[in-house]
C-alpha cells in the first residue's frame, strides 16, 4: 500500500474541486489499487510521514509574492524528510508554470501542458501562449505587463507531466451546490459524477448560445471575448444568466461557443459535454491533457485564435446537421466513459498512478 499525503486548501476554489473530487469518488478503488491517500489542509508533524508527500498549488497561492523563499525552503525540508514529492500545479493555463519550484521536487504535474515543452525555456506575454499572442500579432498591451518565468535547465523539462484536468467534477446544474455542501460537511455520498445527459439529437430550437464575462485584469486574456462579442452584436446576447436559465438555453443550443478564460479549458465546457450541443472553441492543439476530451472535428469543432473564421466555421457545422450531431454526440460520449463509464475508475486510477510514478515501487 503506497500512503499518499496532500497539502491542499481543500474545496474551495473550482480548480481546486476539481482537482480533489476524482480522489474522493475513487477513494475505495484507488485503495484497491494499492493507494491510500490523505487529505491535509494545514501542515502538521503527520504531513511527511508518508511515501509521496504532493503539494497542490492553490495552498500557495497567495503567499508568493511575499514568502517565495520561505517556500522554497520549506519544499527543499519536505525533499530530504520524504521518499518524493510532487508538486500539483492545478492553474488554469497551459503556459503558466512556477518554475522556481522545479529544483525542490521530484515531479510537477499540471492539469494542461504545452504539447512542446522546449516553448517554456521562452518567456511569454502575459504567461500564456495565446495573450503572448494577442500582445506579438495585435499590439494588445496589459496595464501590468507581466512575462512567464522561463526554465533556465532544459534538463528540468523532464520533471513535467500532465495530471488530470477540471473535467473530473459535477457541472450539472446543481453540481456547485453539492460541491459547496461537501465542503461544509465532508460526506463523500454528496459528491457524484452526473448521470443525467441532454440527448444530442433531442429538437434544438436554437442555432447559437453565447454567453460569457469579458472583464479580466489582463486585456489579452479579454481580447478574445471582447472580439467574439463584437462579431455577434446585435444578432445574439452574450450577457450572463441565472444557471437555471443558462441550462436551460444550453438544452436548447446546437452550438456553443467557448472562448478562452484564465486558460485553454473553462467549465462551460463540460456543461456542453452535459447538454448535448457542438462545442465550438478556439483551437487547442497546442495543449496536452488528460482525459482528452478536446479532439478537434472529433468531439468538437475549432476556430482560429485570431477568431477571423468564427462565423464560417459556425455556418459550416449549422448547415451539416449530420456533422454536428456526429461530433457532439462524441463529445458526450468520451466525457461519459471517463465520468461514469464503466472502466472510469479504473482508468482514473491507472493515470494517478502514472502521475505518482508508483510503478517504481513495485
Amino acid at each position: 500500500m503506497i500512503r499518499v499525503n496532500i497539502l491542499s486548501e481543500g474545496f474551495v476554489t473550482p480548480n481546486g474541486c476539481a482537482f480533489l473530487f476524482p480522489l474522493v469518488v475513487h477513494k475505495n478503488a484507488l485503495f484497491d489499487a494499492g493507494i491510500e491517500w490523505n487529505l491535509f489542509t494545514e501542515r502538521s508533524s503527520g504531513l511527511i510521514d508518508c511515501d509521496i508527500l504532493v503539494l497542490e498549488s492553490k495552498f500557495y497561492r497567495d503567499k508568493w509574492r511575499k514568502e517565495e523563499r520561505k517556500i522554497l525552503d520549506e519544499f527543499s525540508s519536505y525533499q530530504s524528510a520524504s521518499p518524493k514529492v510532487f508538486f500539483f500545479d492545478t492553474g488554469d493555463s497551459s503556459g503558466w508554470l512556477q518554475s522556481q519550484v522545479l529544483p525542490f521536487v521530484d515531479g510537477y504535474r499540471k492539469s494542461q501542458l504545452l504539447q512542446n515543452r522546449s516553448q517554456y525555456v521562452q518567456p511569454m506575454y502575459g504567461h500564456r501562449p495565446f495573450t503572448n499572442y494577442y500582445h506579438s500579432k495585435y499590439a494588445v498591451d496589459d496595464v501590468d505587463p507581466g512575462y512567464s518565468r522561463v526554465i533556465e535547465d532544459e534538463k528540468l523539462l523532464e520533471k513535467l507531466a500532465v495530471s488530470w484536468n477540471s473535467g473530473l467534477a459535477d457541472y450539472s446544474l446543481f453540481g456547485p451546490s453539492l460541491m459547496s455542501i461537501y465542503k461544509r460537511i465532508a460526506y463523500s455520498k454528496v459528491l457524484r459524477f452526473p448521470k443525467s445527459f441532454s440527448d444530442v439529437k433531442s429538437s434544438r430550437y436554437n442555432d447559437l448560445s453565447c454567453r460569457f464575462g469579458v472583464t479580466y485584469p489582463r486585456e489579452t486574456i479579454s481580447w478574445q471575448r471582447k472580439k467574439i462579442k463584437t462579431i455577434f452584436s446585435g444578432e445574439i446576447s452574450t450577457k450572463k444568466m441565472s444557471r437555471r436559465k443558462y441550462f436551460k438555453e444550453l438544452v436548447s443550443s446546437k452550438v456553443v461557443v467557448s472562448p478562452f478564460g484564465l486558460g485553454e479549458i473553462t467549465l462551460k465546457d463540460f456543461e456542453v459535454f452535459l447538454t448535448g450541443g457542438l462545442l465550438l472553441k478556439p483551437d487547442m492543439n497546442h495543449m496536452e491533457t488528460w482525459p482528452n476530451f478536446f479532439q478537434q472535428d472529433k468531439t468538437m469543432c475549432t476556430f482560429g485564435w485570431d477568431v477571423e473564421d468564427l462565423k464560417q466555421k459556425l455556418a459550416d457545422v449549422l448547415l451539416d446537421n449530420d456533422k454536428r450531431i456526429t461530433i457532439a454526440n462524441e463529445g458526450q460520449r468520451i466525457y461519459r466513459h471517463y465520468t461514469t463509464g464503466n472502466n472510469a475508475a479504473e482508468e482514473f486510477c491507472l493515470q494517478c498512478k502514472k502521475t505518482l510514478d508508483i510503478s517504481t515501487y513495485n
